[in-house]
C-alpha cells in the first residue's frame, strides 16, 4: 500500500519501502541532499533558469529544484518510473517542470530495461539500465538480464525540441558519453553548467563499456569546459567563459 513522505516541503509516494530510495525517503532523508544544496548555490550564482535533468528517475532532484529554478524539463526513460515522476509532480501541484518519458543518446532507435524482477533491480529502481540491440550484441550494461516486455525509445538530444537549458544534470547509468554525442550541438549552443555522474573504470569494465571515464571527461574538456569540482561519481563542469571565482 502507498504511503506519503514530506521533506523539506516536497512529497512523495512511496511505492516500495525496501527500493534504496524510496527507503531513504520513508526515514525522513532528502536522497542527494548534498547535491540540492550544491545546485541550489550555482543556481542562485549564476541565476541559472533552465534545468534540463535526464534521468530523474522518482523526480528526487526536479521536484526540489522547481521550487529554486523557473523550469525543469525532467527526462525519464522507464515507463513505470515515468508515471511515479509524474504523480509525484501531481502530488505537489508543480507547474514548471515538463516531464518526458523517452531516453537519450547517440542514435534514434528502440530500447528496452533491466528485467525489474530481478533480484539486482527489483529494489534498486534508480540503477535500471537502458538496453540498446548494440549493448545486447556486446554483452554490455548487464543486458543478459535485459527485458523486452517493457519497450521505448532512445532520441538525440539534438534531435529534440528541448531549448535554452543553462543546467544540465545528467544521471544515465553508463549511456553519459552516448549522450554527449548526441547532444554536442546543444551543448555547444546553450553552454550549461553540467553536473554528470560518470562510473568510475572498475565499473565501466564489469559492464563491457567501450569508454573510460578519463575518455569522457576529456571529451567534455573538448567541448571548451573545465572540471571544477568532483564528489564521488559526480563531476561538475563550467563552460569556460564563466567564471568559477565570480
Amino acid at each position: 500500500m502507498s504511503e506519503i513522505s514530506e521533506i523539506n516541503g516536497i512529497k512523495y509516494l512511496i511505492k516500495n519501502k525496501d527500493d534504496l530510495i524510496q527507503k531513504t525517503l520513508v526515514n525522513g532523508v532528502q536522497w542527494n541532499n548534498d547535491v540540492i544544496l550544491l545546485i541550489t548555490r550555482i543556481q542562485k550564482k549564476y541565476d541559472l533558469k533552465h534545468c534540463l535533468n535526464i534521468g530523474c528517475h522518482i523526480g528526487t532532484l526536479s521536484l526540489p529544484l522547481s521550487k529554486y529554478i523557473q523550469k525543469v524539463t525532467a527526462i525519464e526513460a522507464y515507463p513505470p518510473t515515468f508515471n511515479h515522476l509524474n504523480e509525484n509532480i501531481k502530488l505537489n501541484n508543480i507547474k514548471n517542470i515538463e516531464s518526458i518519458n523517452q531516453a537519450i543518446g547517440n542514435k534514434n532507435q528502440e530500447i528496452y530495461f533491466l528485467d525489474e524482477s530481478n533480484d539486482r533491480i527489483k529494489n534498486n529502481t534508480g540503477g535500471m539500465h537502458v538496453i540498446t540491440n548494440e549493448d545486447i550484441e556486446n554483452n554490455r550494461l548487464s543486458s543478459e538480464i535485459h527485458s523486452k516486455k517493457i519497450l521505448n525509445h532512445m532520441k538525440r538530444l539534438d534531435d529534440t525540441n528541448i531549448k535554452e537549458f543553462d543546467l544540465l544534470i545528467i544521471d544515465i547509468e553508463g549511456k553519459e558519453y552516448e549522450l554527449l554525442l548526441g547532444g554536442k550541438e546543444k551543448i555547444l549552443e546553450y553552454k550549461p553548467i553540467i553536473l554528470i555522474e560518470i562510473w568510475g573504470n572498475k565499473k565501466r569494465q564489469q559492464e563491457n563499456m567501450s569508454t573510460s571515464s578519463e575518455e569522457i571527461i576529456e571529451h567534455i574538456k573538448n567541448l571548451k569546459y573545465k572540471l571544477v569540482s568532483r564528489f564521488g561519481d559526480n563531476y561538475i563542469f563550467l563552460p569556460e567563459h564563466l567564471d568559477e571565482n565570480r
